[in-house]
């Protein structure tokens, strides 16, 4: 790992991108020798945009790029190194904003209930009754896979709060929304239960063959030259590709527990490693999960869980 870098910071200046480390890195601010935040990534230039952008806004933002005056960094070899680093340092200087900066605040949950009008929705808790899967970092994305599967499968995404909605008029969707039409007699109602049938073959279960079938219609359309049509189904098969890998690390990372020399994994996240010659351990009570929150994380772990899971996942496979 290389040496700690630290050059000034104020907030009128950014450092220059041939300063900062390309890959993963852990950063901290600091104003003289007292530590304000500290966090890791694996694009540091962005992260000190995202910062600044939101300073422009967010108070406690702006408080911390005023306060600053240095930035340290290290570059890591491994996503795992600089979230150990982090762990390490947040635990040992307890730095001022840790707990006020909150990243992960933009994240969003997919909410899905099947007897519910609208059936799906992006939500910022998981407070309520619906199935909650996530969270996700971004709600763009979840709304291009919800876009994506709608269109595929004609199930709802509902992006007005009137229904029924010009996508029934056009064909684009079954119309379940019809089944809470008091003029319909229950015969003439959209089958709820069919629906949810449909939402969780869609939404829960990463082995769907919905992937596969669109790379098939892509393969279709390039064996047909129509290269145009083929190019347009690459977002949606990498969106999809994206959020198959999502939900697998989502169905496994609860119950990730192992033990190495370096590091000791319970239910996903660290609770000890060995940095520089000592032990520190981060002891942590069990988060209490309701069913329908089974493939729901808490927002502030995600980012840690993700990271111990792409390390497990390489190491079982190399």
């Amino acid at each position: 790992m290389e040496c700690m870098i630290s050059v000034k910071w104020d907030e009128n200046r950014n450092p220059a991108r041939k300063e900062l480390p390309r890959g993963w890195a852990f950063f901290a601010f600091k104003s003289g020798a007292k530590a304000l935040y500290c966090g890791y990534t694996p694009n540091l230039a962005q992260r000190l945009a995202t910062l600044r952008r939101k300073a422009e806004s967010q108070a406690p933002y702006e408080k911390l790029v005023r306060s600053a005056d240095a930035l340290e960094f290290v570059a890591c070899p491994e996503a795992l190194d600089a979230l150990i680093m982090h762990k390490v340092y947040a635990h040992s200087h307890h730095p001022l904003y840790q707990n006020v900066l909150r990243p992960e605040a933009d994240y969003v949950y997919l909410a899905l209930d099947a007897f519910r009008f609208p059936f799906i929705s992006i939500q910022n808790h998981t407070n309520d009754d619906w199935t909650y899967v996530g969270p996700w970092r971004s709600r763009f994305f979840l709304a291009d896979v919800s876009d994506c599967l709608s269109r595929l499968l004609k199930i709802p995404f509902c992006e007005s709060g009137d229904y029924p909605c010009e996508k029934l008029n056009i064909g684009s969707c079954h119309g379940y929304c019809q089944a809470f039409d008091e003029d319909f007699t229950e015969d003439e109602k959209p089958d709820l239960a069919k629906l949810d049938a449909l939402l969780k073959e869609a939404y829960l279960h990463p082995n769907n063959g919905i992937l596969e079938m669109i790379r098939q219609e892509r393969a279709g359309y390039f064996d047909a030259l129509e290269f145009a049509k083929a190019d347009l189904l690459d977002s949606e098969i990498e969106n999809l590709e994206q959020y198959r890998d999502w939900l697998n690390f989502l169905y496994v990372t609860k119950s990730l527990s192992f033990s190495i020399e370096s590091i000791t994994v319970e239910n996903g996240l660290l609770s000890r490693c060995s940095f520089e010659d000592a032990e520190y351990h981060f002891p942590r009570a069990a988060t209490e999960y309701r069913e329908n929150e089974r493939l729901a994380l808490n927002l502030q772990d995600v980012d840690e869980a993700r990271v111990i899971y792409d390390h497990y996942i390489k190491s079982q496979q190399g």
